[in-house]
């Protein structure tokens, strides 16, 4: 497991779409949510990318990407991960226990506590 405040890997991971994505790509531009269940649903996910669709404006505005991971490191545990734009691991939701509303919340204090 990552330690909080600690500085990420700069791990590849492939997401939905066959992208793949450097993590440190990401550093100094954009928090990253990392989002991985192998065993989630085809519905969940599904209603994975309406939710980020519908709150769109909202991401935006906290300045963060949402990667919904297909192919990630053996080390990557499944759940929600929240990573600051300067690559440093925030928060871990592991999966099933955290809504996109958890989320939201988590990134809006810590533009609260880092502005």
């Amino acid at each position: 497991m990552l330690d909080k405040g600690k500085r990420v890997p700069n791990w590849r991971v492939k997401d939905l779409e066959g992208t793949t994505h450097e993590l440190s790509d990401y550093r100094q531009k954009s928090h990253l949510l990392l989002l991985y269940d192998p065993q989630a649903a085809f519905e969940t996910v599904t209603r994975w990318q309406q939710a980020i669709q519908a709150d769109k404006r909202q991401w935006d505005w906290l300045q963060t990407k949402i990667i919904i991971i297909d192919k990630a490191p053996e080390e990557l545990a499944p759940g929600a991960y929240i990573i600051d734009r300067y690559g440093m691991f925030w928060n871990y939701f592991s999966p099933g226990h955290w809504t996109f509303d958890d989320l939201e919340k988590d990134l809006v204090y810590y533009e609260a506590r880092h502005c």
